[in-house]
């Protein structure tokens, strides 16, 4: 072995290092589901109306421009908490539907948590997207308003508790009511209706207002929250909605504020479900804060908490406020996500569109033939019958440069002492007989995308969420596990994948059966590549079974290819 071949072993190990301490954690975690123009209306004795919001909002509180900043480390802390009422706590009052399960508490008037009656988690249970947990303040909160007083443990009185609707209220000692209706949507089956009433009943008294409402808190994780939850905030940009979107890792070191016109959502997410609050009209939304909760045992990765602030308005005496929202609980899934304005959610990165492409043409096989792996198979004979002819091409070039291997060296015994001359000439030898010493990795490079596009398809698209194809594959997203160890392999984790093992037995034929390419510089190439299937399986074992089994189908194929071609020239001949 050379001092080149061995430098570019030694920095692809240093490479793979790196990946699996750094890359793979994030990319390819292991799937565990942890358990455990404002309106205004006057009452009916006709007090005066409020002024609309984006009228009376302050100066200083005018932006058109997006601009994201810290959130001060003493909001939190400058708030008081008003003294509790008296009031009983009741914490199981639910609204449900088909498809949703609600748990409400007059504490905060709160949303303890929803089940998502339709889904199971990984253990096998109805999904639950909000866990049931002590942390204030809880999603539906009012956490704050006038920037003075903390109302997440204040006890609301439950005015009305039905099926179809609950209602809460409190009276602060200021002379403001509020009253939080809630109920679910009648014909949108994941929309939790939200409506906020603020009266001033004092009769000698304009005041004036903000709030924070809190939008998601304590969403279940799925996956490694720090890089599978994230804040999630909406920004109305004429005819599209710009996505912000920030990790739990990244709020871990840097909470944030997001101030813009234009607000029309915000929430967390997991892998593949939203928690996200919308408002009904414009300019309700001033700015949303994002932050991290920490987790209260030392083993929990603790959480995130998104909550909106309204911009400032005044209340004259006996004026009223009604503000409305939809809170969005749901699977991250297209088709629903349209359903609902929220589409921005799904961004699978730099290949979205082609992401969304390779998905609708699995949708469409999976309608034909119920089976997800079955379409990944049919997609990738239909990638290689459209690459063929340029494969074809490539290895034509190739097999030619084999017949020119006794001409190349003569060129290399004639110009041995000057390297550049004996390029040139090389060059003018393959331009003649129109062949390419690179021409072999084209067809890999073109492939590049579609792999790429595939493995983001299949790491965040909601329809590959537990999706089996065969015999031990039981979910397309997550590796293939064959097997279970009872103590993990370096790097490798506890589970014996048989798809990377499978693809490398097979890459490790098609390398053998790839024709001698005679230019000495591929010919170091070739010897490198000796080693890529050892390498691939390294970096590939923890990818998701749809991946490994789209690239174990690409290179059987490819063995075929090799083989139909070989067949072709003898033919020809």
């Amino acid at each position: 072995m050379d001092r080149q071949t061995l430098l570019a072993l030694l920095l692809g190990s240093a490479m793979i290092l790196a990946y699996y301490m750094f890359f793979l954690p994030w990319m390819f975690p292991p799937d565990k589901r942890h358990h455990g123009p404002k309106t205004t209306k006057a009452p009916s004795h006709k007090a005066a109306r409020a002024p609309s919001r984006k009228a009376a909002r302050a100066p200083e509180r005018e932006t058109e421009k997006f601009t994201p900043r810290p959130v001060e480390q003493t909001r939190e802390s400058a708030l008081q908490a008003l003294p509790q009422t008296g009031i009983e706590p009741v914490d199981n009052i639910v609204l449900e539907n088909d498809d949703l399960k609600t748990v409400w508490s007059n504490r905060g008037a709160s949303l303890t948590n929803v089940t998502l009656k339709k889904y199971k988690d990984y253990a096998g249970k109805d999904l639950r997207l909000i866990l049931s947990s002590n942390t204030f303040p809880r999603t539906m909160t009012i956490a704050s308003i006038q920037g003075t007083y903390d109302l997440s443990n204040r006890l609301y009185r439950v005015k009305e508790a039905t099926p179809e609707q609950i209602s809460f209220q409190t009276t602060l000692e200021n002379g403001i009511t509020l009253t939080k209706n809630i109920s679910l949507h009648k014909r949108s089956r994941y929309l939790v209706n939200v409506q906020i009433l603020i009266e001033n009943t004092t009769t000698d008294k304009e005041i004036p207002l903000e709030y924070s409402l809190v939008s998601a808190s304590q969403i279940c994780p799925e996956g490694v929250p720090d890089y599978d939850m994230a804040s999630v905030v909406g920004v109305l940009l004429g005819t599209k909605t710009k996505l912000i979107q920030k990790t739990m890792g990244k709020l871990k070191k840097s909470p944030e504020t997001n101030e813009s016109h234009g607000i029309a959502w915000a929430g967390a997410v997991n892998k593949y479900f939203a928690c996200v609050l919308k408002s009904t009209t414009d300019d309700i939304i001033y700015s949303v804060n994002s932050t991290y909760t920490p987790g209260r045992k030392a083993k929990s990765s603790g959480n995130i908490t998104v909550s909106i602030d309204t911009g400032r308005f005044s209340l004259p005496p006996g004026g009223i406020e009604k503000d409305e929202y939809y809170l969005f609980v749901g699977p991250k899934k297209e088709e629903i996500l349209k359903e609902y304005g929220l589409v921005s959610l799904l961004n699978f990165g730099v290949f979205t569109p082609l992401s969304k492409g390779l998905l609708y043409i699995l949708n469409t096989f999976y309608n034909i033939v119920p089976n997800y792996g079955v379409g990944i198979i049919i997609m990738t004979v239909l990638v290689k019958a459209l690459l063929f002819p340029l494969t074809r091409k490539s290895q034509m070039s190739m097999i030619k440069m084999q017949k020119l291997q006794p001409q190349l060296k003569e060129l290399q015994a004639k110009y041995k002492s000057n390297k550049q001359k004996m390029g040139q000439e090389q060059m003018a030898l393959f331009q003649k007989h129109g062949v390419s010493p690179m021409s072999g990795c084209l067809p890999i490079v073109l492939q590049l995308p579609i792999f790429y596009a595939l493995f983001r398809t299949l790491q965040l698209s909601f329809e590959m969420r537990q999706a089996p194809f065969a015999f031990w594959i039981h979910d397309l997203a997550r590796p293939d596990m064959l097997y279970t160890l009872t103590s993990p392999l370096p790097f490798l984790g506890n589970h014996i994948n048989a798809l990377p093992i499978i693809m490398a037995a097979a890459s490790i034929v098609q390398m053998r059966l790839m024709p001698t390419n005679p230019d000495p510089k591929a010919q170091q190439q070739q010897k490198l590549m000796k080693y890529m299937p050892l390498m691939f399986a390294f970096i590939l074992y923890n990818m998701p079974a749809g991946l490994l089994l789209y690239w174990t189908t690409s290179t059987v194929l490819s063995i075929g290819e090799q083989l139909l071609i070989r067949r072709m020239v003898a033919n020809a001949k």
